[in-house]
């Protein structure tokens, strides 16, 4: 009964001590290889179950190669220097400690759909370049985000202790022109005062409050909603405070810690905002979400708005833009400009520093450059 069976699993072989052994057949760079592994049994039906598993695993491989047949063969019989480790038993949360709630997100949300295309049985030190072609064909993102797909695949692994070979994760992706947010113009801006000028007085006043301060500031979004009383200095040399010194705060990069000065028209909204409210007091009432901060709620009445008044080709980081355009055309040295906007502009040798040594009146001299058409 065993022969015909047998006939059909060419790569079932029987040694001369009756002990069976897998061997598979492989041409490669024109060589004849037969790899073979001892399944250290007698008994045939136990020798077909471990030779299909076998069998169904190299088969499951695209073109597989020497290497990747000796690695299923090593860590089939146990041999591997470490123990075999099943993808799907792995917590990649647990590797994760040092990145932020959303890095983590990306990174866990990657790792399960790469494992999740794989076998079961696949172990972390299985894994061959065939297995991140696999994947890859089961995914349908632009090229763009599978590059970012493949960095953090390749780092899960570096995490993991598992080394990989980097060249299977190089995906080249055809550059594209991007068109970037632009700046705002000076008629839009007037547009968009003119547009929130209702909700002074409103209890979401920061519909109000928020494109104001940007303009005349050229902050981030997220460093003006998550501003408390306490970041506010309002006497002789009035001033605010960009930081992260609370839980919920949160900053681009450490250059974006920075004391900016306040006009009258910033020292005028800031006296409203702050009247009557202790030092730990939000300046807005906004939602918080642990992954973007106060920013979730804002960022889409402004885009909204932004769309219903039918400008297109802006977002309200655009208003950043405009504060940068306008201190470059008043003639604003850039690095001075750099240190406002708390990130290098330009790429000049003196631009790469952050130059901390302008003195107050200097940068409330720049900011007077962006009252002109901010205080509607």
């Amino acid at each position: 009964m065993q022969a015909p069976l047998y006939r059909k699993a060419n790569y079932l072989v029987l040694s001369n001590t009756g002990i069976y052994t897998f061997r598979w057949n492989l041409r490669t760079d024109n060589k004849h290889y037969q790899p073979k592994l001892s399944l250290k049994t007698r008994n045939y039906l136990e020798a077909m179950k471990q030779a299909s598993v076998l069998a169904i695993q190299i088969s499951s491989l695209h073109n597989p190669t020497i290497e990747d047949i000796r690695a299923i063969y090593s860590d089939f019989s146990g041999k591997q220097k470490k123990q075999s480790t099943l993808l799907k038993g792995i917590d990649i949360t647990n590797y994760l400690s040092d990145l932020s709630v959303k890095s983590q997100a990306e990174y866990r949300n990657c790792w399960v759909s790469f494992v999740s295309s794989l076998s079961p049985s696949s172990t972390l030190e299985s894994i061959r370049q065939a297995h991140i072609e696999q994947w890859k064909e089961t995914q349908t993102c632009s090229l763009t985000t599978m590059k970012k797909k493949l960095r953090l695949i390749s780092s899960c692994f570096s995490k993991l202790g598992q080394k990989v070979d980097q060249d299977w994760f190089k995906l080249k992706v055809e550059k594209k022109p991007v068109r970037p947010k632009r700046a705002l113009s000076d008629t839009e801006l007037k547009q968009l005062l003119q547009a929130t000028s209702k909700f002074k007085d409103d209890k979401e006043n920061w519909k109000y409050y928020l494109p104001r301060i940007v303009a005349m500031t050229g902050c981030r979004l997220n460093e003006i909603a998550q501003l408390r009383v306490g970041d506010i200095e309002l006497g002789d040399a009035p001033t605010l405070s960009i930081n992260d010194n609370q839980p919920d705060k949160k900053l681009k990069n450490a250059s974006s810690n920075r004391l900016l000065p306040l006009t009258d028209s910033l020292k005028q909204l800031f006296e409203a905002l702050t009247k009557g409210k202790g030092k730990e007091a939000l300046l807005f009432d906004l939602p918080y979400s642990e992954q973007n901060g106060y920013v979730n709620k804002p960022s889409k009445f402004f885009s909204a708005l932004f769309k219903k008044s039918g400008v297109s080709g802006v977002s309200f980081h655009s208003l950043r833009h405009y504060a940068v355009t306008k201190l470059f055309n008043s003639g604003v040295r850039e690095e001075l400009i750099g240190s406002l906007m708390g990130h290098v502009i330009g790429k000049t040798t003196s631009g790469k520093v952050y130059m901390n040594g302008f003195s107050y009146q200097q940068r409330l001299s720049a900011f007077e450059y962006l009252e002109e058409n901010s205080e509607s």
